[in-house]
């Protein structure tokens, strides 16, 4: 990795290899006196063991690059074998074997097979097998790095990996171009490595008993560090437990305190079965008692209105994990409680910069610490192999994450192991996936390569969804294409810039009742006419808001002043008729002015004009209004597809302050967001007076 990339990644793991016993270490001493060298591995540097799974992989991606088993032993070296998580556009890791990384091994979404790209120490551990083509250079390192393509004179296949040899020793690899002409020159070795570090056979256990005095160390401060939390909190202690390994481990430590903590447990209804026969299997063995946030079905209701979600699209994770979780530790801590979380540095950029101790802005109540904030994979594994824990059974099916198995987050080589272990869900997966590529218009190769390849992961044209097309030769419609087909009614036309009125006219119209039940989320509106389809909101400072057959209108008011409301307005009517019943915009709310109603077979939202203060809470943090509206309908409305970033949108950090301050918290002052006018709050009821 360029040294620039190193400053990316505020925290870099530091582990080593003990080349007398062949095992990791993590840290510099071998426990037997010998030698140890530090792993040079890609930031940064989060290894974990592989399993038998992991090397069955490692053996079909050499068979898939080479055509054939020989040299495979030696390439997979003697004793245990680490593989470390590196960026690609799917899943890639380095792989870790006597103390050298011998290449890495990952999965190719265009033929959606496993391969393998080799590195020095792997092509000399097979050197004399030739398993793969030899280009002979009569230049150096430097020559053929200037050059960065050679003719493929040899005729080699495309997508072929070749190595470039000078003087009978391995300088580089490439690949040959899809054209077949040229070779991409991908690597050159600057740096000569040994073949390997390590000798002779070695076990997990022989791991374990080598790292017993760092995990001594490591285990004591955790469990010191939990104890003096406890101690200064002085509240219920809580124990978030998703049925993964990180989580798993600050059970352990927690449990090593003398506490009896609740075990929570987020269940979104998209779970693997085997994390929640992990779930329960671990509360009965500890006797804890296990709450669990049930999202009841959100999931699926959701889906078939406002389709498959992504990433950059994620109104899952507030349907199915911050509603259902907010609004149980409100009913079962509403004084607040310590959370103890598995999380690590390691995970992701965010966590990297994440301190021990913090407050979810949603959740503020809860005080969150996570024991394990300095572990890397190896170190949780240890330590779970020496205490003997129960660990989920997916980590030996090739899973490296637990959670929602069709997370948009995911891999495509991940949905691989679903399909596997649970070809049943997938199934239903695909199904919903093929139904919704036909609704935006999707048809033939197009629709099913968007399906099996993992195109509907990402909504907007992102650069990702681009390179991945690329590579299928896939030629996506545009973006508007989509959208206008997304969500139901369509988006027909709007004016959302120039001169007012501004208005969104759709396919059909909405409910009337959309917002004579919840207008007062609006501002300090009265209605002013309501019958025959028609619905006429008015306020004393001269905006008005007109539903009337299929148009939404906001008159009175131009600018982003204008705008805003229009957009709030259609996320209202949107909101009433495709509500999935998280009750997100319950728990968000400070007064109780709004509460969800099931009449009908449908969810409904219904608002206490005399209870609500206009803060728009429930609306900020509605994932149909937050998340949908503002992907599709604000998008289509202002011809941009992340017009959700726009300048006069409410930000979430001013709806997170607005929440906390509401809540009782102390909060900085900052200037309110232009479309935060005064006229849209009423001073009366922030009082408590009436108007």
């Amino acid at each position: 990795m360029p040294a620039g990339r190193r400053r990316d990644w505020p925290v870099r793991a530091k582990l080593y290899w003990c080349t007398t016993l062949n095992v990791p270490i993590l840290g510099p001493d071998c426990p037997d006196g010998g030698e140890s060298v530090r792993l040079v591995l890609t930031d940064p540097g989060d290894a974990r063991p592989a399993f038998n799974h992991d090397l069955n992989i490692i053996r079909e991606a050499y068979v898939n690059e080479t055509g054939t088993t020989a040299g495979l032993e030696r390439f997979m070296g003697e004793g245990v074998t680490l593989l470390n998580k590196v960026p690609f556009m799917d899943l890639m890791y380095e792989i870790v074997s006597q103390g050298v990384v011998t290449g890495r091994v990952y999965w190719d979404p265009a033929p959606a097979m496993w391969r393998l790209r080799f590195s020095l120490p792997g092509l000399k551990r097979v050197a004399g097998h030739e398993i793969l083509p030899e280009v002979k250079l009569r230049y150096g390192k430097k020559e053929i790095a200037r050059r960065r393509t050679l003719p493929n004179t040899q005729g080699y296949k495309p997508g072929s990996q070749v190595v470039f040899t000078s003087n009978g020793e391995p300088v580089g690899i490439g690949y040959v171009l899809p054209a077949g002409d040229r070779i991409r020159v991908h690597s050159v070795y600057w740096r000569d490595w040994p073949e390997a570090y390590g000798r002779g056979a070695s076990s997990w256990d022989d791991a374990v008993k080598a790292n017993d005095y760092y995990l001594y160390y490591y285990t004591s401060r955790a469990i010191k560090f939990i104890h003096v939390m406890n101690e200064k909190v002085g509240k219920p202690v809580i124990v978030s437990y998703s049925g993964g390994k990180d989580s798993l481990a600050a059970l352990s430590l927690t449990l090593k305190t003398g506490l009896k903590p609740y075990l929570l447990f987020n269940d979104t209804g998209i779970e693997m079965p085997e994390t929640r026969m992990t779930v329960e299997e671990t509360a009965r063995k500890y006797g804890l008692p296990l709450l669990r946030a049930d999202a009841e079905g959100g999931f699926w209701r959701a889906a078939p209105r406002v389709g498959p979600p992504g990433k950059d699209y994620r109104w899952c994770c507030k349907v199915t994990k911050l509603a259902p979780l907010s609004r149980l530790l409100e009913e079962k801590f509403p004084d607040g409680a310590l959370n103890v979380v598995g999380q690590r540095a390691f995970e992701s950029l965010d966590r990297a910069r994440s301190p021990r101790v913090w407050r979810n802005r949603w959740l503020p109540k809860i005080l969150n610490i996570s024991p394990i904030q300095d572990w890397t994979q190896l170190h949780v594994w240890l330590y779970i192999w020496k205490e003997k824990l129960p660990y989920n059974p997916l980590y030996e099916k090739g899973f490296d994450r637990i959670g929602c198995y069709m997370c948009p987050a995911a891999f495509s080589a991940e949905y691989q192991f679903v399909k596997q272990a649970r070809p049943d869900l997938w199934a239903r997966w695909e199904g919903f996936l093929r139904e919704w590529a036909s609704r935006i218009g999707l048809e033939g190769e197009t629709a099913k390569l968007w399906v099996e390849r993992g195109l509907w992961r990402w909504l907007t044209p992102a650069a990702q969804k681009k390179r991945l097309a690329h590579r299928l030769k896939v030629e996506l419609p545009d973006w508007r294409s989509i959208y206008s087909r997304w969500l139901d009614p369509a988006l027909l036309e709007s004016r959302v810039e120039g001169d007012p009125p501004f208005y969104a006219r759709f396919d059909r119209g909405f409910d009337p009742e959309s917002l004579a039940e919840q207008y007062s989320v609006l501002g300090a509106f009265r209605i002013g006419e309501k019958g025959d389809g028609r619905l006429v909101l008015e306020s004393r400072a001269g905006p008005r808001v007109v539903l009337e057959g299929d148009t939404v209108r906001v008159e009175n008011a131009g600018g982003v002043l204008g705008r805003e409301l229009l957009i709030d307005a259609v996320k209202l009517a949107f909101r009433w008729t495709h509500c999935a019943g998280c009750r997100a915009c319950e728990t968000s709310c400070p007064t109780g002015a709004i509460r969800v109603v099931y009449e009908g077979g449908r969810y409904r939202p219904i608002v206490d004009e005399g209870k609500c203060i206009h803060c728009k809470l429930c609306l900020d943090n509605c994932p149909l209004a937050d998340i949908t509206v503002e992907r599709i309908y604000a998008a289509l409305m202002l011809d941009d597809p992340v017009a959700w970033r726009r300048k006069g949108r409410r930000t979430h950090e001013s709806v997170i302050k607005r929440y906390l301050a509401l809540k009782g918290y102390k909060v900085e002052e900052k200037e309110a967001p232009v479309v935060d006018a005064d006229f849209l709050v009423d001073p009366a009821s922030l009082s408590g007076g009436e108007d």
